[in-house]
């Protein structure tokens, strides 16, 4: 069977903006300028025709992919590494089969297919991961088989020349998810490969397509149901009820060497790992489980060279508080920024632990107050402090807000004020970290435009994207 399609937006540390200009002033249509190495802002938008998405230049005004007519659309798009062009998916050839193309900016409207030539049949491209070094892409498509999904790699130098990249399918098994390791040698999947329904996990070395299951073989009942690489390339964690049927934990498998290590621990009857990050250093994880109390998501850190021991990241939780699935190891890896009703039940606020000593501070605590709450928070590149959204100002507008490290709890407003109802949906920060980028029906009520506001500048944005027509609205954007 076919997985979701899903849309494609912004990637944390793969598709962020880098530093942009301090001066004001610069607006869509050819007169906006990127400061600090940063070439490419791309955005999705039905500006032309209302429910046909496309795609979209800020710096040049101009739309990327050939015009679209109704019901065609733009799925799922990325910036490639060098910043030269975007890949994406859409039914551009012929309505409902959807492929994936390749545009230069250097030339918006001329488009190249790099999928092979889909058979008849309602098959297509359901998702699409970069190389990072540039060569290429790694693409979900049920391309052999309707209703199949499998892997396959084409590079930019030969479009439409693929190679698959999973081993032989029992009957009934698919493809299920992917990601391209850092440093561009190999590919990890989900699949159920081997057996129906018994999703395990298997990586692809690019050079000389060799292949490997990444722990001991699976029976009925058992089933891989996420992963994550390291960034460093050696390895990866992954959830599993590798152990038991009814337990979901986390483990670790390094390339060429141990397979299927537990790395959690001493689960309460009932507790499940819910899910997991990876710190930037490739030095540990912290993970949101049931652990300590059955029903009771808190969060953990595992060093992986200390791999039995875990530490509880948060602060004693209020009855009924959860630690929301919203939680990121900041980029210097010393300490994890995570949203929870920790102090007040349903009251969704902002954290910090310092991993060293386990220091926690509450990052709007002193602001929340009512039933305001955090509702989505980035990092900041710079590791200085956090952008995030939350209802802060008036209960149900969501703005977004900055917040220092070094002066938790006392906020500062980045976007103009708001009237009541409007929301921001969609965050990023410039790598640069002197800017803030979000999507938000801020102008009109009814129309969701893309805005930038440089830190220097709070209380004052400027909107990205170009006119839009009737009904239209900005859907999704990307860096690099």
């Amino acid at each position: 069977m076919k997985t979701p399609r899903w849309i494609f937006a912004v990637l944390p540390g793969l598709l962020l903006l880098a530093g942009c200009p301090s001066s004001g002033g610069d607006g869509p249509g050819g007169n906006f300028t990127l400061g600090g190495g940063a070439t490419t802002v791309v955005y999705r938008a039905d500006q032309t025709i209302d429910t046909v998405e496309e795609l979209f230049s800020v710096s040049s005004g101009s739309r990327l992919n050939p015009q679209l007519v109704l019901p065609k659309t733009v799925q799922a798009f990325a910036v490639t590494p060098d910043a030269s062009s975007v890949v994406y998916i859409a039914d551009q050839d012929f309505a409902a089969l959807f492929e994936l193309y390749r545009v230069s900016l250097a030339t918006p409207g001329s488009s190249t297919k790099l999928s092979a030539t889909a058979i008849t049949g309602g098959k297509d491209v359901l998702d699409f991961k970069l190389i990072p070094d540039g060569s290429g892409v790694v693409y979900l498509a049920d391309q052999d088989t309707d209703g199949v999904n499998e892997l396959y790699l084409v590079l930019f130098s030969s479009p439409g020349s693929v190679t698959k990249l999973n081993g032989a399918l029992t009957s009934g098994g698919n493809v299920l998810e992917f990601d391209v390791a850092p440093n561009s040698a190999s590919v990890v999947y989900r699949a159920d490969q081997d057996i129906d329904t018994v999703v395990e996990l298997y990586r692809t070395v690019l050079s000389g397509l060799s292949r490997s299951k990444l722990h001991s073989a699976y029976a009925a009942g058992k089933s891989v149901t996420a992963f994550k690489l390291l960034p460093n390339s050696t390895g990866v964690v992954y959830l599993a009820n590798q152990t038991t049927n009814t337990v979901t934990e986390l483990y670790q498998t390094i390339f060429g060497g141990s397979q299927g290590g537990t790395i959690s621990h001493s689960l309460v009857a009932g507790g499940n790992v819910a899910d997991v990050a990876v710190s930037a250093d490739s030095s540990s994880v912290v993970y949101r489980a049931d652990q300590d109390t059955d029903g009771i998501n808190e969060l953990y850190r595992v060093v992986l060279s200390a791999p039995t021991i875990s530490v509880r990241m948060n602060g004693a939780l209020v009855s009924g508080g959860n630690v929301s699935a919203t939680y990121s190891i900041i980029a210097d890896s010393a300490s994890v920024i995570y949203i929870a009703d920790e102090t007040v039940d349903e009251r969704f606020e902002l954290y910090r632990t310092v991993f060293s000593g386990v220091v926690r501070t509450t990052l709007t605590g002193t602001r929340i107050t009512g039933s305001q709450d955090v509702y989505d928070a980035v990092a900041m590149p710079d590791n200085s402090g956090v952008v995030y959204i939350a209802d802060e100002t008036l209960v149900g507008t969501r703005e977004v807000f900055r917040v220092l490290f070094s002066a938790p709890a006392a906020s500062t407003k980045l976007n103009p004020a708001f009237a009541s109802g409007r929301q921001a949906q969609e965050i990023a920060v410039s790598t640069g970290s002197e800017a803030a980028y979000y999507r938000a029906n801020q102008t009109s009520v009814g129309t969701v435009e893309l805005y930038r506001v440089v830190f220097t500048a709070a209380g004052s944005s400027t909107t990205l994207n170009g006119s839009l027509g009737a009904g239209g609205n900005v859907t999704a954007f990307a860096f690099r």
